[in-house]
């Protein structure tokens, strides 16, 4: 099992063919979560992606989102299921491409959490991405990442599934 996703990510890294890298493009995406030693159980949310190139192989990003964290059942101890956590992501990156459809992400920003205490928590993500063209300026972005929100307070490992147009 520890090797699975070594060998998935050679597999698309060999097979993805993705779009050129030096144009700009925006992503509409689904996000799902799956945080770690967490009160909660899955984060399910939207985002959108901005990207611009500044050389072949280095993109900056920009995203934004809304994501809702589901608590764990066993935390709240009654029939009456608690409302989720709503946090609205707001990052800022780059994206480095090893070749022509795969890369590596690292964004940084903010996670403000939109009830209960309103806090303002750090976050960052780091992991790879795949580019699959459906045609000359579209395609679909698939990412896996790493989260951390708060400095430890939510640690998750996410999916970004995003359908992208470059100009």
């Amino acid at each position: 099992m520890k090797y699975c996703l070594p060998l998935i990510l050679i597999f698309f890294s060999v097979t993805a063919f993705g779009q050129k890298v030096t144009s700009n493009a925006f992503g509409i995406g689904l996000d799902l979560g799956f945080p770690t030693n967490s009160i909660y159980n899955i984060g399910f949310g939207g985002s959108g992606k901005a990207e611009v190139p500044i050389s072949q192989s280095i993109s900056l990003t920009v995203t934004a989102g809304y994501t809702s964290f589901y608590y764990k059942s066993a935390l709240i101890g009654s029939t009456r299921s608690q409302d989720p956590s709503g946090y609205i992501p707001l990052k800022a990156g780059a994206k480095y491409y090893l070749s022509e459809g795969f890369y590596l992400e690292g964004e940084a920003g903010t996670a403000i959490e939109t009830n209960y205490n309103k806090d303002k928590l750090f976050a960052f993500s780091v992991g790879p991405g795949f580019l699959f063209s459906t045609g000359k300026h579209t395609g679909f972005d698939v990412g896996l990442k790493y989260e951390n929100w708060g400095s430890g307070r939510l640690k998750q490992t996410a999916l970004r599934v995003a359908y992208r147009l470059a100009w």
